[in-house]
């Protein structure tokens, strides 16, 4: 069974999963989202903390709802467009919905470790509380951010650099369809059940 299976992936390559230079777009689009969030929260819980308008905007941004909404449905249709590889649009839109899921995550990224900065030197908290609080939340923060980078990390699969169809999409279309298919479907079914586990 395992020499079949081999023999039914060997086209597969570990540089296929691999995203080398197109790393630094993830980096980019991380800072240009993350660090403008988190200075307006800075700048609101210095200067105007009383304005409701300011609180509320910085609530609604870290409310994991629509991340998890939009980020289900991009992992969905990533589902799709691995199960359809000889089809462009499906690769095009799962692309853009998981690139935009991304942007979102990054901005309540920022918005969040905004939040830790601020709560962390709350004057109101002794030391061990302080510490306590420091560790779980910086953990916590390590592991929203990773789960915001695989959002990236399956927009990066389906095309390269120059915006053309990757090399594991076309390894993918390479694969038998009996082999695809259940993988493409067990995939999208996980994340029917993440995102119906979230209402």
């Amino acid at each position: 069974m395992r020499d079949f299976v081999v023999q039914k992936f060997h086209h597969f390559e570990g540089g296929d999963f691999v995203p080398g230079e197109s790393l630094k777009e993830a980096i980019t689009i991380f800072f240009a989202w993350a660090v403008p969030a988190f200075l307006f929260v800075l700048w609101v819980n210095r200067f105007y903390p009383e304005v409701e308008f300011y609180q509320a905007a910085i609530r609604e941004g870290i409310g994991p709802n629509l991340w998890n909404a939009i980020g289900a449905f991009g992992m969905f249709s990533f589902a799709v467009a691995v199960m359809l590889p000889q089809f462009s649009t499906p690769t095009l839109v799962s692309r853009q919905i998981l690139s935009n899921t991304y942007a979102i995550g990054c901005l309540t990224f920022g918005l969040l470790l905004g939040q830790w900065f601020t709560l962390l030197s709350t004057d109101s908290l002794i030391w061990w509380q302080r510490g306590l609080f420091g560790i779980t939340s910086g953990v916590i923060l390590i592991v929203v951010f990773l789960l915001n980078l695989f959002v990236w990390y399956l927009s990066f699969l389906l095309k390269d650099d120059a915006g053309k169809k990757s090399v594991f999409l076309r390894r993918m279309e390479q694969l038998y369809w009996l082999f695809r298919i259940p993988l493409s479907l067990s995939f999208a079914a996980l994340m029917i059940v993440i995102f119906l586990s979230e209402r």
